[in-house]
């Protein structure tokens, strides 16, 4: 009876690990199934992140040469530096746009007696501030070429009006409210003079005083 006993209990742990072996490659197939359909789904996710990285790129591509071309426009719109030399003497232009397109600007004419120059500031930066720019060389051109208008605080509330009005800004709360900072020099060369006008731009004069350069700033 004892002996009988204790051969009934050597052996159970026996027949657990028996059937713990035949269970074993069950359980190994099952996992093997399960990590083989987890890499399917890695795999399938890594083809739409590749498809989907690679219609972004095109699309990022298409937008930067757009911007590029639309550099291109900008740039031709400004007075090149050599019109510049032409008219004033011992001049400099220094233009660094923090983006590709740009929305500060600077412009030039010479109508009969007078030299108008301008430096601006749009609001925004990049494209939106580009467009601001094209507006404003546009309406420049308009009010001082083909209207002959040499003031340079007439100048500047005639290009006011007509931002406000090309943006239909009329005083209301949902409106856009771009602008452009600006400021507006007008070299009469027949009288020796220089008429300044500005919207938030001040302007530095630098004259010689005793033999020393003086920096007077005029709001």
């Amino acid at each position: 009876m004892l002996t009988g006993t204790l051969y009934y209990y050597n052996l159970e742990p026996s027949r657990k690990l028996t059937v713990a072996l035949e269970e074993r490659p069950v359980l190994l197939v099952k996992q093997s199934s399960e990590l083989k359909e987890k890499n399917d789904k890695i795999l399938t996710a890594n083809e739409e992140l590749t498809v989907l990285n690679e219609a972004v790129n095109k699309q990022k591509n298409e937008i930067l040469d757009s911007i590029t071309y639309a550099k291109k426009i900008q740039a031709a719109m400004l007075p090149p530096e050599q019109y510049f030399h032409e008219i004033l003497n011992d001049v400099f232009i220094l233009f660094k746009p923090r983006d590709i397109v740009s929305g500060d600007f600077f412009w030039i004419k010479h109508v009969n007696q007078y030299v108008i120059l301008a430096a601006a500031d749009c609001t925004g930066h990049g494209v939106p501030g580009a467009f601001m720019s094209l507006l404003g060389i546009s309406f420049l051109n308009e009010i001082v070429q083909r209207r002959e208008i040499t003031q340079a605080n007439q100048v500047l509330n005639e290009l006011r009006k007509q931002i406000r009005n090309s943006l239909r800004q009329h005083g209301q709360a949902e409106e856009s409210k771009d602008g452009i900072d600006m400021a507006v020099c007008v070299i009469d060369e027949k009288n020796k003079t220089l008429l300044y006008a500005g919207a938030n731009n001040p302007l530095y004069l630098i004259r010689d005083k005793n033999g020393a350069p003086e920096l007077t700033e005029f709001k």
